[in-house]
Parts: C-alpha cells; structure tokens; sequence
C-alpha cells in the first residue's frame, strides 16, 4: 500500500507542528534551569503535551514510509490521547500560580478525577473495541467518534477560559512588554483552539490540512513568545507599536 498525496502532506505537516511544539517546549521548561522557577517547567511541558493529539499521526506516517499502513489502530489511539489529560493538569498548576490559588486543591482535585474518568473509559473502550473510541483511516486521518470528542471539546475549552483569565493579568500590566505577552498569549489560545477544531470537525484535503497545521503552528510561536518573548520578537512587536 503506498502513501496517497493527502496522507503524505497530512504526514509532513503533522511532523512539522509536532517538531516546532517539541522545540518551544523544551526552549521553555530549560529556562527553569536558568531562573529557578517552576513556572516554565509547567508551561513547557504543557505544549509537549498538548501536542500529542499530532504525534500519532506523525509516527505513523513515518512508520507507513517503509510498511505503508502505520502504526496499530490502538497505539494510533494510545500515543495520541494518553497524555492529554497530563498536558491539562501541568497547565492547570500553572494557572493557579497566579490565580485560584486558595482554591488550588479543589481545581487541581476536581480535574484529576475528570482526567482519571476520561483514562478509565479510554482504555476500557480500547479493550473492549477500539472502533468505539474512532475510526482510522490508515495511515494517517481518523475520526474520533462522541465519547472523545466530548472530552476533547472539554479538554480545550478548560484551556482556553483559564489561559484568557491568565492573559489578562499580563494585559493589565502597564509594562509595554509584559502587555505584548499577554497578547500573544491571547493569539495563542484563539489560533489552537480554532486550528484544532478545524482539525477535527471539517473535511481534510490537501489545502485544507495545510490552513490548519499553520494556524497551529502561529499557537505554537505565540506560545513561545507570550512565556519568553526573545529579543527579535520583542523588538519587532515594540517597534511595530
């Protein structure tokens, strides 16, 4: 079985997200060396894990390269769900750094039995049958039917209300700076969500695979710029004021 041009493109720009997730993450949590603070070992890790929805279908197109199939409908599943609800968590740590702080316990407590709920029914569907949990179309497109989705939709909606609360302590700021951080992670949170329900939710065709992983991709930078704002970033976004 050889690889068709949407399986291929899909493929390509799967491992192109993938990487860039990979990158910004490390560059973030490794500044925890740096500075001591727990923060960038939280976010950084957040966006390696929230990644992982992409990294399925990224192993198994380089894996179709020499089988031309992929990887198992199972591990397709496995790698590609397993650590979201991690992903949340870390982000949730994050989150009540800053805000929620006297009510850490009780979110932190609340998630991790939604999250266990989530892995509980996930691998018992696995078990039983993994058309329960989606359909894949090899070596790369799947669909995931209502009981992940539901989940997921719940996942990025938790995200993206915590990660605007968080934007806003940033916007607030009088610092030009801090306040472009803000922004960016304001864009971040709206391009991801937006990138990963097209991802799911439309028809995939070569163009419109591209649309999407880009959108991802921009997440991804403004991710990156809203938790370290580099020099180069910084001194276009001020100039450009």
């Amino acid at each position: 079985m050889s690889l068709n041009p949407l399986d291929t493109v899909n493929g390509i720009f799967s491992l192109i997200f993938v990487a860039i997730s990979l990158f910004v993450g490390v560059i973030i949590l490794s500044k925890y060396f740096r500075y001591k603070e727990r923060i960038y070992l939280m976010v950084g890790a957040t966006w390696i894990f929230i990644s992982c929805p992409w990294w399925s279908s990224s192993l198994s197109f380089l894996v179709a390269l020499s089988n031309g199939v992929g990887i198992t409908p199972e591990a397709y599943f496995t790698i590609g769900n397993i650590l979201i609800p991690c992903a949340i968590i870390l982000w949730l740590l994050a989150f009540t750094e800053f805000l929620y702080t006297e009510k850490r316990k009780l979110i932190l407590l609340v998630f991790a039995l939604y999250g266990s709920i989530f892995e509980i029914l996930f691998f018992a569907f696995l078990f039983i049958n993994p058309n329960l949990i989606g359909d894949l179309n090899p070596p790369v497109d799947v669909r995931y039917n209502s009981f992940i989705m539901i989940f997921l939709i719940s996942f990025l909606a938790i995200v993206v209300i915590t990660g605007f609360l968080f934007a806003n302590l940033s916007l607030k700021s009088k610092d030009p700076e801090v306040k472009i951080k803000g922004k960016l992670l304001v864009i971040a949170y709206i391009t991801f969500s937006f990138g990963a329900v097209l991802d799911s939710a439309i028809p995939l065709n070569e163009v419109t695979i591209i649309i999407t992983r880009l959108i991802l991709i921009i997440s991804a930078i403004c991710w990156y710029g809203g938790f370290l704002l580099p020099k180069w970033m910084k001194k276009y976004l001020l100039r450009s004021k």
